[in-house]
Protein backbone atom coordinates (compact mmCIF):
# COMPACT_ATOMS: atom_id res chain seq x y z
CA UNK A 1 0.00 0.00 0.00
CA UNK A 2 1.43 3.43 -0.84
CA UNK A 3 2.31 5.51 1.80
CA UNK A 4 -0.33 8.37 1.32
CA UNK A 5 -2.91 5.84 1.00
CA UNK A 6 -1.56 4.29 4.27
CA UNK A 7 -1.89 7.60 6.12
CA UNK A 8 -5.37 8.40 4.61
CA UNK A 9 -6.77 4.79 5.73
CA UNK A 10 -5.18 6.25 9.51
CA UNK A 11 -7.20 9.03 9.14
CA UNK A 12 -10.41 7.62 7.95
CA UNK A 13 -10.43 5.54 11.00
CA UNK A 14 -9.22 8.47 13.94
CA UNK A 15 -11.47 10.25 12.23
CA UNK A 16 -14.27 7.39 12.50
CA UNK A 17 -13.40 6.57 15.70
CA UNK A 18 -14.01 10.37 16.84
CA UNK A 19 -17.34 10.78 15.44
CA UNK A 20 -18.28 7.64 17.71
CA UNK A 21 -17.33 9.14 20.98
CA UNK A 22 -19.54 11.36 23.33
CA UNK A 23 -20.00 14.80 21.50
CA UNK A 24 -18.44 17.91 22.73
CA UNK A 25 -21.85 19.62 23.11
CA UNK A 26 -23.15 17.21 25.32
CA UNK A 27 -19.54 17.42 27.08
CA UNK A 28 -20.69 21.21 27.45
CA UNK A 29 -23.78 20.87 28.61
CA UNK A 30 -22.98 18.04 31.10
CA UNK A 31 -20.00 20.72 32.43
CA UNK A 32 -22.26 23.63 32.57
CA UNK A 33 -25.19 21.49 33.94
CA UNK A 34 -23.08 19.82 37.06
CA UNK A 35 -21.80 23.29 37.44
CA UNK A 36 -24.86 25.11 37.95
CA UNK A 37 -26.36 22.43 39.84
CA UNK A 38 -23.61 22.33 42.62
CA UNK A 39 -23.50 26.13 42.62
CA UNK A 40 -27.24 26.01 43.21
CA UNK A 41 -26.88 23.08 45.84
CA UNK A 42 -23.89 25.36 47.54
CA UNK A 43 -26.02 28.70 47.17
CA UNK A 44 -29.53 26.47 48.27
CA UNK A 45 -27.30 25.58 51.59
CA UNK A 46 -26.30 29.27 52.25
CA UNK A 47 -29.55 29.96 52.42
CA UNK A 48 -30.97 27.08 54.32
CA UNK A 49 -28.81 27.74 57.22
CA UNK A 50 -28.99 31.29 57.23
CA UNK A 51 -32.37 31.13 57.79
CA UNK A 52 -32.77 28.46 60.13
CA UNK A 53 -30.17 30.43 62.56
CA UNK A 54 -32.21 33.49 62.16
CA UNK A 55 -34.89 31.90 63.07
CA UNK A 56 -33.09 30.23 66.16
CA UNK A 57 -32.00 34.02 66.48
CA UNK A 58 -35.64 35.33 66.89
CA UNK A 59 -36.93 32.52 68.92
CA UNK A 60 -33.97 32.74 70.93
CA UNK A 61 -34.98 36.57 71.56
CA UNK A 62 -38.13 36.03 72.18
CA UNK A 63 -37.60 33.13 74.79
CA UNK A 64 -35.08 34.83 76.37
CA UNK A 65 -37.55 37.61 76.77
CA UNK A 66 -40.21 36.10 78.42
CA UNK A 67 -38.22 33.96 80.57
CA UNK A 68 -36.88 37.49 82.65
CA UNK A 69 -39.87 38.57 82.62
CA UNK A 70 -41.03 35.34 84.32
CA UNK A 71 -37.92 35.18 86.65
CA UNK A 72 -38.34 38.74 87.49
CA UNK A 73 -42.31 38.36 88.07
CA UNK A 74 -40.96 35.60 90.53
CA UNK A 75 -38.73 36.84 92.75
CA UNK A 76 -41.03 38.20 95.46
CA UNK A 77 -42.86 35.04 95.33
CA UNK A 78 -40.08 33.00 95.59
CA UNK A 79 -38.10 34.91 98.14
CA UNK A 80 -41.53 34.81 100.05
CA UNK A 81 -42.37 31.32 99.52
CA UNK A 82 -45.59 32.55 97.76
CA UNK A 83 -46.67 29.17 95.86
CA UNK A 84 -50.05 30.46 95.09
CA UNK A 85 -48.46 33.75 93.44
CA UNK A 86 -46.37 31.46 91.53
CA UNK A 87 -48.96 29.23 90.09
CA UNK A 88 -50.96 32.73 89.12
CA UNK A 89 -47.53 33.50 86.74
CA UNK A 90 -47.33 30.21 85.64
CA UNK A 91 -51.01 29.37 84.55
CA UNK A 92 -51.29 33.12 82.58
CA UNK A 93 -48.60 32.77 80.92
CA UNK A 94 -48.72 28.89 79.62
CA UNK A 95 -52.22 30.02 78.06
CA UNK A 96 -49.69 31.65 75.48
CA UNK A 97 -50.82 29.56 72.19
CA UNK A 98 -46.79 29.27 71.75
CA UNK A 99 -45.66 28.36 74.99
CA UNK A 100 -46.01 24.72 75.68
CA UNK A 101 -44.81 24.72 79.63
CA UNK A 102 -43.54 26.65 82.49
CA UNK A 103 -42.01 25.72 85.56
CA UNK A 104 -40.19 27.35 88.70
CA UNK A 105 -37.43 25.06 90.57
CA UNK A 106 -35.64 26.11 93.70
CA UNK A 107 -31.56 26.45 93.46
CA UNK A 108 -31.63 22.73 93.79
CA UNK A 109 -34.22 21.97 90.70
CA UNK A 110 -36.76 21.10 93.36
CA UNK A 111 -40.05 22.31 91.46
CA UNK A 112 -41.59 24.62 92.88
CA UNK A 113 -44.58 25.35 90.09
CA UNK A 114 -45.23 22.93 86.98
CA UNK A 115 -47.29 23.73 83.94
CA UNK A 116 -47.07 21.98 80.56
CA UNK A 117 -43.78 20.12 79.44
CA UNK A 118 -40.73 20.69 81.21
CA UNK A 119 -37.56 19.09 81.86
CA UNK A 120 -35.13 19.02 84.50
CA UNK A 121 -33.00 21.89 85.52
CA UNK A 122 -29.20 21.15 85.06
CA UNK A 123 -27.08 21.89 87.06
CA UNK A 124 -23.60 20.77 88.59
CA UNK A 125 -22.92 19.86 92.34
CA UNK A 126 -22.50 23.16 93.80
CA UNK A 127 -26.17 24.10 92.45
CA UNK A 128 -24.37 27.36 91.00
CA UNK A 129 -24.02 26.72 87.39
CA UNK A 130 -26.47 25.44 85.09
CA UNK A 131 -25.11 22.66 82.19
CA UNK A 132 -26.67 24.22 79.06
CA UNK A 133 -26.14 26.55 76.50
CA UNK A 134 -25.85 30.22 77.66
CA UNK A 135 -26.96 33.09 75.81
CA UNK A 136 -26.67 36.51 77.43
CA UNK A 137 -26.97 37.89 80.94
CA UNK A 138 -27.18 34.70 82.78
CA UNK A 139 -29.79 33.46 80.59
CA UNK A 140 -29.56 29.49 79.16
CA UNK A 141 -30.83 27.44 76.32
CA UNK A 142 -31.77 24.32 76.28
CA UNK A 143 -32.68 21.66 73.84
CA UNK A 144 -34.25 18.81 74.59
CA UNK A 145 -36.16 15.58 73.02
CA UNK A 146 -40.28 14.75 74.44
CA UNK A 147 -41.56 11.61 73.91
CA UNK A 148 -44.78 11.52 72.63
CA UNK A 149 -45.19 7.94 71.49
CA UNK A 150 -43.29 4.75 71.65
CA UNK A 151 -40.82 5.69 68.52
CA UNK A 152 -41.66 9.45 68.33
CA UNK A 153 -40.27 12.17 69.60
CA UNK A 154 -41.09 16.10 69.17
CA UNK A 155 -37.80 18.84 69.34
CA UNK A 156 -38.36 21.20 72.54
CA UNK A 157 -36.32 24.09 73.76
CA UNK A 158 -36.88 25.18 77.41
CA UNK A 159 -34.84 28.74 78.37
CA UNK A 160 -33.93 29.40 81.87
CA UNK A 161 -33.34 32.32 83.54
CA UNK A 162 -32.02 32.42 87.08
CA UNK A 163 -34.45 34.20 89.96
CA UNK A 164 -32.10 36.07 91.86
CA UNK A 165 -31.83 39.42 94.30
CA UNK A 166 -28.66 40.71 94.99
CA UNK A 167 -26.59 38.03 93.40
CA UNK A 168 -28.41 35.52 95.77
CA UNK A 169 -30.04 32.82 93.42
CA UNK A 170 -33.26 31.38 94.76
CA UNK A 171 -34.09 28.90 91.82
CA UNK A 172 -34.92 29.06 88.36
CA UNK A 173 -37.51 29.96 86.06
CA UNK A 174 -37.78 27.76 82.84
CA UNK A 175 -40.27 28.43 79.63
CA UNK A 176 -40.28 25.80 77.16
CA UNK A 177 -41.35 26.13 73.51
CA UNK A 178 -41.96 23.56 70.63
CA UNK A 179 -39.52 23.71 67.64
CA UNK A 180 -41.62 21.64 65.11
CA UNK A 181 -42.53 24.80 63.03
CA UNK A 182 -38.90 26.11 63.03
CA UNK A 183 -38.00 23.13 61.97
CA UNK A 184 -41.37 22.67 59.44
CA UNK A 185 -40.42 26.18 58.30
CA UNK A 186 -36.92 25.32 57.65
CA UNK A 187 -37.98 21.86 55.86
CA UNK A 188 -40.01 23.63 53.57
CA UNK A 189 -37.85 26.12 52.30
CA UNK A 190 -35.09 23.68 51.96
CA UNK A 191 -37.43 21.50 49.67
CA UNK A 192 -38.23 24.86 47.88
CA UNK A 193 -34.38 24.95 46.74
CA UNK A 194 -34.20 21.04 45.99
CA UNK A 195 -37.06 21.76 43.48
CA UNK A 196 -35.65 25.35 42.30
CA UNK A 197 -32.29 23.46 41.64
CA UNK A 198 -33.82 20.50 40.05
CA UNK A 199 -36.10 22.65 37.65
CA UNK A 200 -33.02 24.88 36.82
CA UNK A 201 -30.47 22.05 36.15
CA UNK A 202 -32.71 20.47 33.85
CA UNK A 203 -33.64 23.77 31.90
CA UNK A 204 -29.57 24.56 32.07
CA UNK A 205 -29.11 20.96 31.21
CA UNK A 206 -31.89 22.25 27.66
CA UNK A 207 -29.92 25.47 27.38
CA UNK A 208 -26.24 23.79 27.66
CA UNK A 209 -26.87 21.12 24.76
CA UNK A 210 -28.12 23.83 22.70
CA UNK A 211 -25.45 26.26 23.60
CA UNK A 212 -23.15 23.47 23.35
CA UNK A 213 -24.30 22.63 19.34
CA UNK A 214 -23.67 26.04 18.41
CA UNK A 215 -20.57 26.35 19.68
CA UNK A 216 -18.95 22.55 18.54
CA UNK A 217 -20.80 23.68 15.31
CA UNK A 218 -17.01 25.72 13.98
CA UNK A 219 -15.44 22.18 15.52
CA UNK A 220 -17.40 19.64 13.00
CA UNK A 221 -16.68 21.69 10.45
CA UNK A 222 -13.01 21.88 11.07
CA UNK A 223 -13.48 18.42 11.61
CA UNK A 224 -15.24 17.73 8.23
CA UNK A 225 -12.59 19.54 6.42
CA UNK A 226 -9.56 18.05 7.70
CA UNK A 227 -10.82 14.46 7.66
CA UNK A 228 -11.90 15.55 3.39
CA UNK A 229 -8.20 16.79 3.17
CA UNK A 230 -6.88 13.58 5.11
CA UNK A 231 -8.78 11.35 3.19
CA UNK A 232 -8.35 12.90 -0.58
CA UNK A 233 -4.32 13.68 -0.06
CA UNK A 234 -5.64 17.22 -0.70
CA UNK A 235 -4.73 20.08 1.94
CA UNK A 236 -5.57 23.17 0.15
CA UNK A 237 -8.97 24.75 0.72
CA UNK A 238 -10.91 28.13 0.05
CA UNK A 239 -12.44 27.83 2.99
CA UNK A 240 -10.66 28.83 5.92
CA UNK A 241 -11.72 31.26 7.65
CA UNK A 242 -9.61 33.96 9.38
CA UNK A 243 -10.26 33.29 13.36
CA UNK A 244 -8.70 31.18 15.70
CA UNK A 245 -10.31 27.70 13.98
CA UNK A 246 -9.15 29.22 10.68
CA UNK A 247 -6.20 28.85 12.18
CA UNK A 248 -5.92 25.62 13.59
CA UNK A 249 -6.93 23.87 10.18
CA UNK A 250 -3.98 25.56 8.55
CA UNK A 251 -1.73 23.79 10.77
CA UNK A 252 -3.34 20.57 10.63
CA UNK A 253 -3.18 20.86 7.18
CA UNK A 254 1.16 21.34 7.55
CA UNK A 255 0.88 18.82 9.87
CA UNK A 256 -0.53 16.37 6.99
CA UNK A 257 1.40 17.25 4.59
CA UNK A 258 4.45 17.05 6.66
CA UNK A 259 3.24 13.18 7.73
CA UNK A 260 2.33 12.88 4.11
CA UNK A 261 6.06 13.59 3.11
CA UNK A 262 7.50 11.79 5.55
CA UNK A 263 5.43 8.65 4.68
CA UNK A 264 6.78 9.04 1.09
CA UNK A 265 10.24 9.71 1.98
CA UNK A 266 10.37 6.73 4.25
CA UNK A 267 8.86 4.44 1.74
CA UNK A 268 11.48 5.70 -1.30
CA UNK A 269 14.37 5.51 1.49
CA UNK A 270 12.77 2.28 2.13
CA UNK A 271 13.39 0.89 -1.30
CA UNK A 272 16.93 1.74 -1.57
CA UNK A 273 17.94 1.00 2.02
CA UNK A 274 16.50 -0.88 5.03
CA UNK A 275 13.31 0.21 6.57
CA UNK A 276 14.62 0.28 10.25
CA UNK A 277 17.38 2.28 8.94
CA UNK A 278 15.57 4.55 6.97
CA UNK A 279 13.14 4.73 10.04
CA UNK A 280 16.75 5.54 12.16
CA UNK A 281 17.33 8.22 9.81
CA UNK A 282 14.01 10.05 9.40
CA UNK A 283 13.68 9.90 13.09
CA UNK A 284 16.87 11.72 13.87
CA UNK A 285 18.00 13.54 10.80
CA UNK A 286 19.77 16.53 13.08
CA UNK A 287 21.79 12.69 13.91
CA UNK A 288 22.92 11.64 10.49
CA UNK A 289 26.56 11.76 10.06
CA UNK A 290 29.60 10.29 9.11
CA UNK A 291 30.93 7.17 11.17
CA UNK A 292 29.98 4.37 13.06
CA UNK A 293 29.85 2.05 16.06
CA UNK A 294 31.42 -1.54 16.90
CA UNK A 295 28.97 -3.80 16.52
CA UNK A 296 28.51 -7.35 16.77
CA UNK A 297 26.71 -9.11 13.52
CA UNK A 298 26.48 -11.76 11.13
CA UNK A 299 27.29 -11.01 7.18
CA UNK A 300 26.09 -13.16 4.93
CA UNK A 301 27.10 -13.10 1.48
CA UNK A 302 24.69 -14.92 -1.56
CA UNK A 303 26.22 -15.59 -5.22
CA UNK A 304 24.88 -16.74 -8.04
CA UNK A 305 27.53 -19.20 -9.80
CA UNK A 306 28.11 -18.97 -13.12
CA UNK A 307 26.33 -15.32 -14.07
CA UNK A 308 28.80 -14.85 -16.79
CA UNK A 309 28.10 -17.09 -18.62
CA UNK A 310 24.37 -16.83 -17.95
CA UNK A 311 24.23 -13.72 -18.96
CA UNK A 312 25.99 -14.03 -22.44
CA UNK A 313 22.92 -16.31 -23.04
CA UNK A 314 20.15 -13.34 -22.12
CA UNK A 315 19.15 -9.69 -23.31
CA UNK A 316 20.32 -6.63 -21.19
CA UNK A 317 16.64 -6.30 -20.34
CA UNK A 318 16.24 -9.83 -19.47
CA UNK A 319 19.43 -9.85 -17.05
CA UNK A 320 17.96 -6.88 -15.09
CA UNK A 321 14.53 -8.93 -14.89
CA UNK A 322 16.51 -11.77 -14.05
CA UNK A 323 18.62 -10.17 -11.12
CA UNK A 324 15.69 -8.12 -9.85
CA UNK A 325 13.74 -11.46 -9.50
CA UNK A 326 16.38 -13.69 -7.31
CA UNK A 327 17.12 -10.64 -5.24
CA UNK A 328 13.84 -10.07 -4.56
CA UNK A 329 13.68 -13.83 -3.50
CA UNK A 330 17.10 -12.82 -1.28
CA UNK A 331 15.28 -9.83 0.31
CA UNK A 332 12.58 -11.49 1.15
CA UNK A 333 14.66 -14.28 2.96
CA UNK A 334 15.93 -11.76 4.56
CA UNK A 335 13.04 -9.54 6.08
CA UNK A 336 11.63 -13.13 7.09
CA UNK A 337 14.50 -13.75 9.54
CA UNK A 338 15.41 -10.28 10.81
CA UNK A 339 18.18 -9.38 8.41
CA UNK A 340 18.46 -6.80 6.02
CA UNK A 341 20.03 -6.28 2.55
CA UNK A 342 23.18 -4.05 2.82
CA UNK A 343 23.38 -3.81 -0.61
CA UNK A 344 23.62 -5.71 -4.20
CA UNK A 345 26.94 -6.18 -5.43
CA UNK A 346 26.48 -7.29 -9.38
CA UNK A 347 24.95 -10.84 -8.89
CA UNK A 348 25.82 -10.51 -4.98
CA UNK A 349 23.68 -9.97 -2.52
CA UNK A 350 25.42 -8.87 1.36
CA UNK A 351 22.73 -9.63 3.91
CA UNK A 352 23.78 -8.68 7.57
CA UNK A 353 21.87 -10.04 10.72
CA UNK A 354 21.95 -7.75 14.13
CA UNK A 355 22.15 -4.70 12.93
CA UNK A 356 20.80 -1.85 12.83
CA UNK A 357 18.58 -3.85 15.20
CA UNK A 358 20.10 -5.98 17.93
CA UNK A 359 19.27 -9.53 17.63
CA UNK A 360 20.96 -11.96 19.92
CA UNK A 361 20.00 -14.63 17.49
CA UNK A 362 21.49 -13.24 14.77
CA UNK A 363 23.63 -16.16 13.97
CA UNK A 364 20.75 -18.93 13.95
CA UNK A 365 18.47 -16.43 11.72
CA UNK A 366 21.62 -16.08 9.37
CA UNK A 367 22.02 -19.83 9.18
CA UNK A 368 18.10 -20.07 8.73
CA UNK A 369 18.10 -17.86 6.09
CA UNK A 370 20.65 -19.22 4.31
CA UNK A 371 18.98 -22.77 4.29
CA UNK A 372 15.88 -21.19 3.62
CA UNK A 373 17.64 -19.43 0.58
CA UNK A 374 18.90 -22.85 -0.85
CA UNK A 375 15.71 -24.88 -0.01
CA UNK A 376 13.82 -22.04 -2.64
CA UNK A 377 16.30 -21.80 -5.67
CA UNK A 378 16.05 -25.84 -5.45
CA UNK A 379 12.26 -25.48 -5.92
CA UNK A 380 12.64 -22.99 -8.19
CA UNK A 381 14.79 -25.05 -10.26
CA UNK A 382 12.30 -27.47 -10.34
CA UNK A 383 9.85 -25.02 -12.03
CA UNK A 384 12.42 -23.75 -13.98
CA UNK A 385 12.94 -27.35 -15.62
CA UNK A 386 9.67 -28.17 -16.17
CA UNK A 387 9.43 -24.33 -18.22
CA UNK A 388 12.68 -25.27 -20.07
CA UNK A 389 14.65 -22.79 -19.34
CA UNK A 390 18.55 -23.16 -17.54
CA UNK A 391 18.96 -23.73 -13.91
CA UNK A 392 20.18 -21.49 -11.59
CA UNK A 393 22.64 -22.13 -8.33
CA UNK A 394 23.68 -20.01 -5.72
CA UNK A 395 26.45 -20.30 -2.98
CA UNK A 396 26.31 -18.92 0.47
CA UNK A 397 29.55 -18.00 3.12
CA UNK A 398 28.76 -16.87 6.64
CA UNK A 399 30.83 -15.00 9.28
CA UNK A 400 29.88 -13.57 12.50
CA UNK A 401 31.93 -11.08 14.65
CA UNK A 402 32.96 -7.42 15.54
CA UNK A 403 32.66 -5.00 12.67
CA UNK A 404 31.91 -1.20 12.37
CA UNK A 405 28.00 -0.41 11.62
CA UNK A 406 27.06 3.38 10.11
CA UNK A 407 26.80 5.43 8.09
CA UNK A 408 30.04 5.84 5.47
CA UNK A 409 31.28 7.86 2.79
CA UNK A 410 31.16 11.34 1.97
CA UNK A 411 28.87 13.96 3.41
CA UNK A 412 27.32 14.49 0.61
CA UNK A 413 26.57 11.30 -0.12
CA UNK A 414 27.02 8.04 2.29
CA UNK A 415 25.49 4.54 2.86
CA UNK A 416 24.72 2.33 5.76
CA UNK A 417 26.89 -0.62 5.74
CA UNK A 418 28.87 -2.67 7.99
CA UNK A 419 32.40 -2.97 7.26
CA UNK A 420 35.45 -4.88 8.66
CA UNK A 421 37.64 -8.26 9.16
CA UNK A 422 34.64 -10.63 9.33
CA UNK A 423 32.90 -9.16 6.59
CA UNK A 424 36.17 -9.68 4.42
CA UNK A 425 35.58 -13.02 5.81
CA UNK A 426 32.51 -13.97 5.25
CA UNK A 427 33.25 -12.61 1.25
CA UNK A 428 35.90 -14.89 1.40
CA UNK A 429 33.96 -18.24 2.34
CA UNK A 430 31.28 -17.45 -0.26
CA UNK A 431 34.17 -17.76 -3.21
CA UNK A 432 35.44 -20.58 -1.28
CA UNK A 433 31.94 -22.54 -1.10
CA UNK A 434 30.75 -24.31 -4.14
CA UNK A 435 27.68 -24.04 -6.21
CA UNK A 436 24.42 -25.10 -3.74
CA UNK A 437 26.63 -25.02 0.13
CA UNK A 438 26.50 -22.55 2.75
CA UNK A 439 29.62 -22.47 4.10
CA UNK A 440 30.20 -21.26 8.25
CA UNK A 441 33.33 -20.81 10.47
CA UNK A 442 33.79 -22.70 13.52
CA UNK A 443 32.72 -19.59 15.48
CA UNK A 444 29.17 -19.82 14.20
CA UNK A 445 28.97 -23.96 14.39
CA UNK A 446 30.40 -23.97 18.07
CA UNK A 447 28.00 -21.09 19.03
CA UNK A 448 25.17 -21.87 21.85
CA UNK A 449 22.42 -20.70 20.40
CA UNK A 450 23.27 -22.35 16.88
CA UNK A 451 25.01 -25.65 17.61
CA UNK A 452 22.35 -28.07 18.38
CA UNK A 453 20.15 -26.39 15.68
CA UNK A 454 21.96 -27.60 12.94
CA UNK A 455 23.44 -30.47 10.71
CA UNK A 456 26.46 -29.47 9.23
CA UNK A 457 29.60 -31.29 7.54
CA UNK A 458 33.24 -30.99 8.87
CA UNK A 459 34.97 -29.28 5.51
CA UNK A 460 38.00 -28.86 7.08
CA UNK A 461 40.41 -25.52 7.37
CA UNK A 462 40.64 -22.83 4.36
CA UNK A 463 43.20 -20.32 3.63
CA UNK A 464 41.77 -17.09 2.89
CA UNK A 465 43.04 -14.08 1.09
CA UNK A 466 44.41 -12.02 3.16
CA UNK A 467 44.42 -13.41 6.42
CA UNK A 468 47.75 -15.70 7.22
CA UNK A 469 45.30 -18.28 9.54
CA UNK A 470 44.00 -20.73 8.10
CA UNK A 471 40.23 -20.82 8.95
CA UNK A 472 38.10 -23.83 10.08
CA UNK A 473 35.19 -24.22 8.07
CA UNK A 474 31.79 -26.21 8.12
CA UNK A 475 28.99 -26.83 5.65
CA UNK A 476 25.37 -26.83 6.16
CA UNK A 477 23.27 -29.40 5.17
CA UNK A 478 20.22 -27.95 7.08
CA UNK A 479 18.43 -27.39 9.99
CA UNK A 480 17.34 -29.99 12.91
CA UNK A 481 13.96 -31.16 12.18
CA UNK A 482 12.77 -29.61 15.63
CA UNK A 483 13.92 -26.06 14.67
CA UNK A 484 12.45 -26.19 10.20
CA UNK A 485 9.50 -24.91 11.06
CA UNK A 486 10.06 -21.12 10.56
CA UNK A 487 12.11 -21.67 7.31
CA UNK A 488 8.93 -24.18 6.09
CA UNK A 489 6.35 -21.43 6.95
CA UNK A 490 8.90 -18.52 4.82
CA UNK A 491 9.11 -20.90 1.91
CA UNK A 492 6.04 -22.15 1.60
CA UNK A 493 4.38 -18.34 1.81
CA UNK A 494 7.04 -17.27 -1.25
CA UNK A 495 6.26 -19.75 -3.26
CA UNK A 496 2.46 -19.25 -2.47
CA UNK A 497 3.09 -16.15 -3.60
CA UNK A 498 4.61 -17.02 -6.32
CA UNK A 499 1.69 -19.32 -7.60
CA UNK A 500 -0.65 -16.02 -7.08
Amino acid sequence: MPATSAHQTSSRLMFGKMRTRVPIAYKLALILTITVTIGMVILGSIITTNQYHLMKSQVDDFGTTIVNQLAAAAQEPVFTDDVVGLKVLANNLSSEPDIKGVAIFTNTSDVLVKQGLITSVPVDGSHSTLKAAELTDGTYRLEWKQRTSRRKYTDMVSYISPIQFQEVVAGYAMVSFSQVKMLEVARSSANGIILATILLSIAMSFIAIVMGRRLSRPIHHLMDVASDALNKGDYKNNRISEDELGFLLKSLQQLGQGIDQKSQLEDVFGKVMAKDVAKQMLDKLEEVEIGGHQVEATVMFVDIVGFTSLSEKLTPPAVAMFLNEYFSYFFHCANAFNGIVDKFIGDCAMIVFGTPKSDPDHRFNAVACAVTIQQLVLKLNQERKQKGLFPVNVRIGLNDGMMLAGFLGAKERMEYTVIGDAVNIASRLCDKAQAGQIMIPASIHDHSSVNSKIVCQHHGSLSVKGKSATIDTYRVKNLRPKYQGAAKKVLYNMLKGLAN
